[in-house]
Order: structure tokens, then C-alpha cells, then sequence
């Protein structure tokens, strides 16, 4: 009786087990299998129903007999040895297909089983891995990759360039790197937003794509800038064609986010080997010549010469020196007297900016400005700029000289990263100069830039009872709506237009133009570049309101434009 009672409460005690086991297998994300001693699956536990393969897709069968891919003969071979030896395996990992074209990614474990030291098969368990698996693979992606563009990223194509130039080395041909950025891009970025940005980026990144070969490799180096390795050219000039696709292929308007933008690109070339021998010179030397593209007018390209090198340590010793100019009081302001062409009265001066470098000499702003605009300098120059200005206005005054209005530019980008209004108060309240007589100029582009903190400032100026004018009007973006939106005082006409007004019909339709204009919308013109009589009587005779330029005066340091302010007077109209 007592050997019945204990077999009962053994097998209660082992159906209780066998419930929980089933429990937890039924439960379990993993699942648990048998195998016989020809490894054929004999058992497999619900748990792989999870993965969309029923359990009963695998009884009867070896693992080499299912849907499993991505497993060499030789890691198969392997395995069958670690088998037929009676071991145990842990983490075999393979992909099977588990439905009609969808694969997973499984990891299962083994031991042999025993029974009085005589082997009876294998038992383990197996984990699906797909989502880790999707997971690294992203990571690795992401470590060579762009994650908004999907383009290769510096580190693959770093890697890519040095497998070309081994190439090219033995085949004796060349490769050439390109560097591009999109003109106007940050405007784009500005104006619509981020996320319209983006989607320029992508579809940008496509028609990169659609101008060169399966062998050539476009890579996103961040923000607007890509670099496409072109390789097996036989002469620098078999990069021709591909420069001009690219050229035309992104000239054509972008569909982003529902609105239609079009941009341009600005491409510097750099050749292997004449113009260096590893990625980083070849970057500087593309990225030079790039920034040339940009300064002969965007929209085109330019292959790197050594003078550009003259030109890089240029740049580098302006950029070092203009953290130390402000301290140093090296800057120094210039003035160009404004005249009313009616009066012929001196009624302005424009403050112009000059560099006194001890080493470089006097630097014109050409070739500073927009370094300083670069490394953020400007930010600090033009509120030297602004005090310096307002400061010497009062002086003139106290020494008895008539009124003035002080004209003072304002760059985009100090306008957009400085405190532009309380900047102004400042200058204002430190010198004591009447706001009235303060005029700045503002260029086209900041108009459309943050268009509603733009507009704020804009409000703020006028309240305090300044000037504000468009400097170069007629280069830029400005629209009617604009004009009138912003409440300007002046149009200043470039002289681009101003150059030729005596000999070109179409400069002068164009200036007549802008005259007729400013004064439809009450404001004032102003034309800058005058430098001969005939280019003044022409623009007395379609009104223009006041000029500057080299026919009146040069711009002089602050002394000499106090002694010449005695002695202009223009004969009478």
C-alpha cells in the first residue's frame, strides 16, 4: 500500500511539473525542441508559432532539410561535426524562411541526451533574434551610412577612396573628387523649414544619383555638402559630362513638401594624384575650389589650381587675425560722402569698414567680410562698426560740422545671431546720437530670412526713429510686398547697374525703372558707383533723389572727410 501511495503522489507531482512546463512553454516568446538520434525533429513547442511557423512544419525533418538560408556549406559541416560528436552547440545562427518570402532570425541551443550512457538525440531551445538582427544591421548601416539621405557617410567613402586610389595606382588612371554644396539652401532651410529641407536633401541625393555610375560613390558630408569619387577617368576632362549633368540635373525645379523650390550647385574638382594623395587633401583642395564656383556666380564649377593655395593661407591668416583686429584697434572706418542731387548738399556719409593689418597692409572688406560672416566675427565687428559710426557723427557735430546721417551696414548674418535692436539703443544712448540720423543698411537676402522675427526687429528700429534702407536693391529677392511690408525709407541701386547707365539701354530702363518705383511706394533712391558727369546728369534726368561714388569723393578716413566736408558743393541742376 505504502509503494502504491508513493507512485501516485510521484506521478502527481510529475503531471503537476509537466502542467508548468507546459505553462511556461506555451507562455515563453522561445521555444523548446527534441531531436532524435538521426536528428530528425520529434517535439517542438508551441512557442514557434510566434514566429508564423507551425510547429508541425518541422517534425519529421533534420534542421538541414528546412527552409534555412545564409549558412555556408562549410559552417553546416561544422555543425554536423559538433553532432555527430555528441556536444553541445550554443547560439547556432541561421535565417529561415517562415512564410512565403519572409525570413527570420533565429538562435538555438543543444545538448545530447542520455539515457544509461547511450545517446537518444538532442533537446534545446531556440529564440527568435529577427528584431536584434534588425537592430545591429541598423547600427552597422548607421555607422557607414546617412541616416536622412542613405548615402555613404565620410568614414565608407574614406575607406572607398583608398581602395580607388590602389586602383588607379595599378591601372594608371585618375580619380576626381567633387565637392558640392546647394546654393541658397539655407534660405530654403530658413524660410520653409526643416523638414522641407530634408525632403530637398533626399530627392537631391536621387538625382545625384541618376548622373553617375554604379562604380562611383556620392556620400552626404553634412548639412548641404556632398562629395561624389569619380574613378577609372582617363584625363580630368572625362569628368566634363558628369559635372554638367549634375549642373543641369539640379537646375530642374523640386517638388518638397508641396511646395516647388529650385536651387543650384556650386562643385569644386579635385584630381588624383596631381592634386593630392589622400582624402583630406584631396577634400581641402575640392572644398577650395568649390568656394571659387561660388564666387564666380554659383551654378558652375571649378577645378582646383595651385593659386588657390595662395588664396587658403590667405584666408587662414585673415581668419586668425581678425579675433585679435577688434583688440589690437587695427580697424579703422572709412566715409564716402551721400549727396543730394537736387541741392548738391553733402546731407550722408556711408560708414565703410577697412582693416589697417601689419602685415597685409589695408585690407578692403572684399576680402575680409565675409570671413568675418563665416567665423561669426562680424557679429562683434558690426557692433564696433555701429558705435564707432554714431560716435564720430556727434563729433562732427561738436566741432561745428551741419548735421549728417550716418549710413551703417548690417550683415545678414549679424542680423540674424546678434541683438541687432538693443545693439542700436546702445550706440544710440552711449553717443548721443539723434536716431534720425542714424540710417541702416539692410541687403535683400535678410528680408527673406525668419520673416516674422525679421519683421519684428524691423518694427523695433523704426519705433526707436532710425532709417532703414536696401542696400544693392536689384540683386537680390525683394518684392513689392516686401517693400511695403517692412516700412524701408531708401532704395540704395546697385552699381552694377550704375556702371554702364550711359552706354547700356537696358542698365538704364532698369535704374529709370527702380526710380519710378521707389517713388510709387514713397520712398527715396540712392545710386552708388557714380563716377562721371554723364552717369549724374542722367540720373538727375529720371529723378533719382541722391547718389555717392568716386566722381565726388573716395572713401576717406574720418579727418580728411571733416576737412572735405567744407568744400564740395555740385553745380546747380
Amino acid at each position: 500500500m505504502l509503494e502504491v501511495a508513493e507512485r501516485k503522489e510521484i506521478e502527481k507531482h510529475l503531471r503537476a511539473s509537466e502542467a508548468r512546463f507546459r505553462d511556461l512553454s506555451e507562455m515563453s516568446s522561445d521555444w523548446f525542441w527534441e531531436q532524435d538520434v538521426n536528428f530528425h525533429f520529434v517535439e517542438m513547442s508551441v512557442g514557434l508559432m510566434a514566429t508564423s511557423l507551425h510547429p508541425n512544419r518541422t517534425i519529421g525533418k533534420t534542421r538541414r532539410e528546412l527552409p534555412i538560408v545564409g549558412v555556408s556549406e562549410a559552417q553546416w559541416q561544422e555543425h554536423q561535426k559538433i553532432l555527430d560528436a555528441h556536444l553541445p552547440f550554443k547560439d547556432f545562427v541561421y535565417q529561415m524562411e517562415t512564410q512565403p518570402g519572409h525570413l527570420r532570425w533565429f538562435s538555438i541551443s543543444g545538448k545530447p541526451v542520455f539515457e544509461n550512457g547511450e545517446f537518444r538525440g538532442y533537446r534545446g531551445i531556440g529564440t527568435d533574434i529577427t528584431e536584434r538582427k534588425t537592430s545591429e544591421h541598423q547600427i552597422a548601416f548607421l555607422a557607414y551610412h546617412d541616416a536622412l539621405t542613405g548615402l555613404p557617410n565620410r568614414v565608407l567613402l574614406e575607406d572607398r577612396l583608398q581602395q580607388a586610389m590602389a586602383h588607379a595606382d595599378r591601372s594608371q588612371t585618375r580619380l576626381a573628387l567633387l565637392f558640392l554644396d546647394l546654393d541658397n539652401f539655407k534660405q530654403i532651410n530658413d524660410s520653409l523649414g526643416h523638414a522641407t529641407g530634408d525632403t530637398l536633401l533626399q530627392e537631391v541625393a536621387v538625382r545625384l544619383g541618376e548622373c553617375v555610375r554604379d562604380t562611383d560613390t556620392i556620400s552626404r558630408q553634412g548639412g548641404d555638402e556632398f562629395i561624389i569619387l569619380l574613378s577609372d577617368l582617363q584625363d580630368p576632362d572625362a569628368s566634363l559630362p558628369v559635372l554638367a549633368k549634375i549642373i543641369g540635373r539640379l537646375q530642374d525645379p523640386f517638388m518638397a513638401d508641396g511646395n516647388e523650390l529650385s536651387t543650384s550647385v556650386s562643385i569644386g574638382v579635385a584630381i588624383y594624384p596631381t592634386d593630392g594623395r589622400d582624402f583630406e587633401s584631396l577634400r581641402k583642395k575640392a572644398d577650395m575650389a568649390m568656394y571659387r564656383a561660388k564666387e564666380a556666380g554659383r551654378n558652375t564649377y571649378r577645378f582646383f589650381d595651385e593659386a588657390m593655395n595662395f588664396e587658403a593661407v590667405e584666408h587662414l591668416v585673415i581668419r586668425n587675425g581678425l579675433r585679435r583686429a577688434l583688440e589690437r584697434d587695427e580697424l579703422v572706418l572709412h566715409y564716402q560722402p551721400q549727396i543730394d542731387l537736387v541741392s548738391g548738399r553733402i546731407i550722408g556719409a556711408e560708414a565703410l569698414i577697412r582693416w589697417q593689418h601689419p602685415e597685409l597692409g589695408l585690407v578692403s572688406p572684399a576680402r575680409f567680410i565675409h570671413i568675418a560672416e563665416e567665423s561669426g566675427m562680424i557679429v562683434p565687428i558690426g557692433e564696433w562698426v555701429l558705435n564707432t559710426a554714431c560716435r564720430q557723427a556727434v563729433a562732427w557735430q561738436q566741432a561745428g560740422l551741419p548735421e549728417l546721417v550716418v549710413a551703417v551696414n548690417l550683415s545678414a548674418v549679424q542680423f540674424r545671431r546678434g541683438n541687432v535692436e538693443q545693439d542700436v539703443v546702445s550706440a544710440l544712448e552711449r553717443s548721443g546720437l539723434a536716431p534720425t540720423l542714424l540710417e541702416l543698411e539692410l541687403t535683400e537676402s535678410i528680408l527673406i530670412q525668419n520673416v516674422e522675427q525679421v519683421l519684428a526687429t524691423v518694427k523695433g528700429l523704426k519705433r526707436l526713429g532710425v532709417k532703414l534702407s536696401i542696400d544693392d536693391f536689384g540683386t537680390g529677392y525683394s518684392s513689392l510686398s516686401y517693400l511695403k511690408r517692412f516700412d524701408i525709407d531708401k532704395l540704395k541701386i546697385d552699381q552694377s547697374f550704375i556702371r554702364d547707365l550711359a552706354t547700356d539701354p537696358d542698365d538704364a530702363a532698369i535704374v529709370h525703372a527702380i526710380v519710378q518705383m521707389a517713388h510709387s511706394l514713397n520712398l527715396q533712391a540712392i545710386a552708388e558707383g557714380v563716377e562721371n558727369a554723364a552717369m549724374l546728369q542722367q540720373l538727375r534726368d529720371f529723378g533719382c533723389d541722391e547718389a555717392q561714388g568716386y566722381y565726388f569723393a573716395r572713401p576717406m578716413p574720418a579727418e580728411e572727410f571733416e576737412r572735405y566736408l567744407a568744400g564740395l558743393q555740385l553745380p546747380p541742376p
